[in-house]
């Protein structure tokens, strides 16, 4: 018994460890800054507020403090400040 313990705790060590940029409590990845393409070749970079993507879609949703973008996720790098 005292093996599994050990065994479980070390996986779910290396489970919590190697989730990177994500809250483990609520599952939900989080960003600083979005850059969005809005206008072909023209990006404009914006502070996320919240942001949703859609289960079994390629949309994303970005909210920041004046206004709401919606677009597909090829348009969007979301970014992290360390």
């Amino acid at each position: 018994m005292k093996k599994i313990m050990i065994v479980a705790t070390i996986g779910l060590s290396l489970f919590v460890g190697g989730c990177g940029n994500m809250d483990i409590m609520d599952w939900h990845w989080t960003f600083d800054r979005a850059r969005i393409r809005v206008d072909g070749d023209k990006w404009e970079e914006v502070q996320v507020k919240r942001w949703h993507d859609y289960d079994g879609s390629d949309m994303i949703a970005i909210e920041t403090e004046s206004r709401v973008y919606v677009t597909h996720s090829a348009n969007v790098i979301l970014i992290k400040n360390k």
